[in-house]
This record gives structure tokens, sequence and C-alpha cells, in this order.
């Protein structure tokens, strides 16, 4: 508080200020006007707010990133009083116009807050207290508006921060579904019209001017002419009709393709000219892409994470992927324990860091092996112990793997074989959240619990191998990752994996298409190893159908050089019988040809 005290100084705010700014009508209309996506996703959960807090002398607000109110909801009698202060419709709660306040406080920090009686600078506004939670756009964190609660401090309710913060999570989601869709749409239009554009480097971006897809050529020819390394975010505040003309003036070597559909503007494609001529022509699109089309990109091609949450390599395409997606960021920024199950080897671990990303909390990610530990040295390593606490204890004593996930993520992986013994300890440290190191002194952690298990936790619990107050602790929120086979990005997942393996490997689509036909017991973990083998197999050639086929279940096992040799031989009944064209297709030389011809035998 103290810092937003001096801000308000070094801002010259007169602490005697009665009331705020108030704009006019029209100035009001045109706020309004740009925010009418915005006000969208935020307004049922504010209605919805508003219905339950109709009798408790409360208002909401939602505000443009300015601090401009444009919005209100909540008891008439509150927001008749507000309006003394200009606490409605019109009014500029700025730190810069009205000192420390929830609304313009929030927004300085981009922090939730809440403000209470004699906290607000300006005296006036002491008989309020104010709980406000900042809305961020999910791709680059912009402050895009705040939601507030206001009433008397008497009767003003210690959930309404929670509250407020659930409501700002709501619309952030709301708003990545919203940009998830319309990056799809674009991505659609991109892969219709590349190949007419074969010759060229291109680069995809949505209204907002973030890169939603480039090659790297085109990146690199960015950064050459835009002083500011390749930012385009002036765009932001150019008519969308004038994009062509505002790029045209600024990259010497580039046309614009404008993207919409009807009245909804969804961004551009950027095309930096070869020597080759072209036509752009502004197009409008309705078809969503496939998911077989996003995923056939060369691998020199860099495509910028989409809105189910911050930067963190997690495949999502999968339409109830995308909901868990969804559904954790929301719960990861209100620090809900979450709970994931599925089969072993479906990413549940993969989908935790992805949570400990989403989350943007500035601590350690630390996973816990609940199987790897001895279940004597479990509430040990869980919370630490003192110096000298037991025999052979570590001089110095041991902070515990709590401690260290402070500020951060812990995930407990394989919860449901925990022994019931620990189960009680948890259960204690998850009330309340306090450390207790084995003799030493309690202490309090802020960190967020995410577990995993393959275990049914709700069959444990009727089997009494697992209490049930526990699993009501952690399952806030229980997601479950379907397996590999039932996915529909499967497509995605095999070069999301490969990319993982070896930055310059290759896959037919006939080989994919010969993976997917497999049962894959043991999910995206089996693919990963059955990838591994085929890259190893594939050398310097990309993989194909036959040697998918080789690694098959129920196959013979064929050694690395049979194999090669096998798709050598191949391929050169293919050219005919011409060594120079099976040398060129494989980019081997031909001694190597005429050897692998005159080999016999097995390996």
């Amino acid at each position: 508080m103290s810092s937003s005290w001096q801000r308000c100084k070094d801002y010259n705010v007169e602490v005697s200020c009665r009331s705020a700014p108030l704009v006019s009508e029209a100035e009001l209309y045109r706020r309004r006007s740009q925010k009418i996506s915005l006000a969208g996703f935020a307004r049922p959960a504010m209605e919805c707010a508003a219905r339950a807090l109709s009798e408790s002398f409360t208002m909401l607000n939602l505000t443009d990133e300015s601090g401009f109110i444009l919005e209100s909801f909540g008891d008439h009698r509150t927001i008749d009083a507000g309006r003394k202060v200009h606490l409605e419709d019109g009014g500029c709660w700025s730190e810069k116009e009205m000192g420390t306040n929830g609304i313009g406080t929030a927004s300085a920090t981009r922090q939730p807050v809440q403000i209470h009686a004699a906290e607000h600078f300006c005296e006036d506004v002491q008989t309020w207290t104010c709980a406000a939670a900042p809305v961020l756009h999910p791709l680059d964190r912009e402050l895009l508006a705040v939601i507030n609660i206001s009433g008397p401090p008497k009767t003003f309710g210690s959930q309404n921060l929670a509250l407020v913060m659930s409501i700002a999570a709501h619309a952030e989601s709301l708003i990545g579904q919203a940009v998830k869709g319309a990056h799809d749409k674009l991505l659609s239009f991109f892969h219709d019209k590349r190949r007419n554009w074969a010759n060229h480097d291109m680069m995809l971006i949505d209204r907002r001017a973030a890169i939603v897809h480039a090659s790297s050529n085109a990146l690199r020819n960015l950064a050459d002419q835009q002083p500011s390394g390749g930012d385009l975010s002036f765009l932001r505040s150019v008519p969308f009709q004038d994009w062509e003309a505002r790029l045209a003036a600024r990259l010497a070597n580039a046309r614009t393709v404008l993207i919409d559909e009807g009245d909804c503007e969804l961004g551009a494609i950027i095309v930096f000219s070869s020597k080759q001529s072209f036509a752009g022509v502004k197009a409008r699109r309705t078809a969503v892409s496939t998911s077989s089309d996003r995923a056939a990109e060369r691998s020199e091609d860099v495509t910028v994470p989409a809105a189910d949450g911050p930067s963190c390599a997690f495949v999502a395409s999968d339409a109830r992927v995308r909901t868990i997606c969804s559904q954790v960021v929301s719960a990861a920024r209100m620090r809900m324990p979450i709970l994931i199950g599925g089969q072993t080897g479906t990413g549940k671990e993969e989908l935790a860091r992805f949570i400990h990303k989403a989350s943007g909390r500035t601590g350690d990610f630390v996973p816990v092996n609940c199987t790897a530990l001895p279940e004597g040295l479990i509430e040990a390593e869980l919370f630490g112990y003192a110096d000298g606490a037991f025999t052979g204890a570590r001089k110095g004593g041991s902070a515990g793997l709590a401690q260290e996930a402070h500020q951060g993520t812990m995930f407990l992986d394989e919860i449901g074989d925990m022994p019931l013994s620990l189960q009680s300890v948890l259960l204690r440290f998850l009330d309340d959240f306090t450390v207790r190191p084995i003799g030493g002194k309690p202490n309090k952690v802020d960190l967020l619990l995410v577990s995993a298990t393959n275990v049914d936790l709700h069959a444990a619990v009727r089997e009494k191998r697992f209490r049930p107050d526990l699993l009501y602790r952690l399952n806030t929120l229980e997601v479950v990752l379907p397996p590999l086979r039932e996915r529909t990005d499967f497509q995605e997942i095999v070069w999301h994996q490969l990319r993982k393996i070896s930055a310059t490997a290759d896959i037919t689509s006939g080989a994919i298409a010969a993976l997917a036909g497999q049962s894959w017991p043991g999910n995206v973990r089996e693919l990963r190893a059955v990838l591994s083998r085929l890259v190893l197999m594939a050398g310097d050639n990309a993989i194909d159908e036959t040697m998918v086929t080789s690694t098959q279940p129920g196959q013979p096992y064929v050694s690395l050089r049979k194999s090669q040799r096998a798709r050598l031989r191949a391929v050169y009944e293919e050219t005919g019988g011409n060594i120079s064209e099976t040398a060129r297709r494989l980019n081997v030389c031909r001694n190597t040809v005429y050897r692998a011809l005159n080999e016999k035998g097995d390996d």
C-alpha cells in the first residue's frame, strides 16, 4: 500500500479530491463501442454475481484498461450512493486521477487487490471498501480490463476478493477460447492459400497483430526491416482496412492479405516477395482448418502458442483436451488444487507443467513421485526436518519438497499409491498449508498443488485404500486425460513428439496413418519410444510406412541396418533399377546403393 501512496504523491493527487472525473455520454459510448467484445466476455459472470449480491449493499463495475467504468451492476442503493463520488459509468478511477483505490491500484499493479476504508488515498472515498482484479489477455498478459466490487466497509463480504478473481479468470478463459477459435480460422485460410505462394516466405498475424505462424525467414525479414525488432503491436491502433497501406510503408518487399469473416476482422497474411509476382486478394473465410492441415508444417516453421495458455509445449487440438486446458488455467490462477487422472503415459506430468506455466507463479515446479519415496521417509522428504531430528539426519536439516515449491507448484505424481499413514499428514497440511518439519518450527508456504494418478481414487475410497476427506481436498478440479487412441489430434502429437526427438526429423502422411492404426496401450510414452526408434532407423530420410510396419507389434524383429537396406532396395525397384535416381532420392552416394544391393543374408 505504501508504494501506491507514493505513486499518488508523485502524481500530485489531492487528498481532498471529492469525486472522480466523469466523461460525457458521447465519450462513454465511444469507449463502450471499443470494448463490446470484452463486455460480452465479462457480463454473464458479472450479472450472475450481481443477482447474488442484489441485497448485499455492494456493486460491481467493469472498467477498461485506463480505469474508466463501462458498466455497473448490483444493489441499486449502492449504485445510487456511488454517484456521489462518480463511482458510476463514465467515472475514471485510475491512480493518477483518484489515488489508491481498488480499480486504479489493480490496474497499476496488474494484481488482485482489496482497498479497505482509510487505505484509500482520497478522504471522500474512505467510506468505501473495494476489491478488484485485472483481466489480462491469455497470450501476452496485456491489461484488458478490471473487475471491481465496492460497498460500505461494515457490510463488505470477506469473499468479495475471491469473487472478483473468479469473474476475471472466467472472462480470461472465454477470451482464450475466442482467440483459439479465431486462430483456427486463420490457420485454415493460411493452409488453403499457402500453395499459391510456395516460393515466398509468409507470416500469419491475428487482429491484435500477434504472430500466429511464420517461417523462420519471414521472422528474420521482419526483424531486419522493423526498428522494434519485429514488433507489430502498432497495428492494434490502426483501422483494419488501413493495415495494407501501413505495412506497405514499413515493409518494402511485402504484400498484405487481409482475412475477415463477415463483420469479424480476423487478421492478415504478410507475404514477403521473392522474384516471382503474385496478386494479393482480400478474403473472407468461414471454414475451420482440420488438425491434419495444422500439423503438416515444415521443420523450419515457427508456430506461436495459441490461447489455451502461456507458452508451454502441450498439444491440445482435441476438443476434450482443449476444454481441460481451459479449466486448469482458470483453476491454477485461483490456486485451486487440481487432480489429473488418466492411463499411464497420457501426459499427466506434461499437463502439470503446463498448469504451472499457466498459473504465472514465480517459484519452481517440484515433482514428487509418491511411489519412489521410502514409506518411512516420505514425511521427512515432503515437509523437511531439523538438524539432529533423527539418527542419520543430514547436518543442518532439510527444508523439504513443500518448502522448495514455495510460490511455485508441487506435483504429487501417483498420489493413489500414497500410504494411508501419510495421507493424514498431507490432509493436515492442506488445511492451512503449514509445513511442520520433524523437530522444527512450523511455517506457512504458498504453493499450487497438482496431483496425478492412474488409479480410480473413488474406487480406492470405497475399498478404504484412500481417505475420502483427502480426495475432496485434492479434486477441487478433477480432469481426466483421454488415452491416445481416443484423441483426435494424433497427428499433432506425432509432430510434437518428433520435434522433441529431432529438430530435422521428417515423417510421411502414410507413416502417421499407420501409427494411428495402432492401439497404443502405453499412450504417448509408448509413441515417443517408437518414434525414437524410427528416427534412428530413418537416418537423414523421412520415416515412411514401411518402417512403421516393421516396428508394429507381432512383426518379427528387424535390425536397423536390415530395415535401411530394405528401404533402399524398395526405392531401387520404384526407380526401375536406376542407381543414380535411387541415390538422389535417398540422399546417399552411389557406392552405398551398390553395397546395399550386393549384401546378402541376415544381419
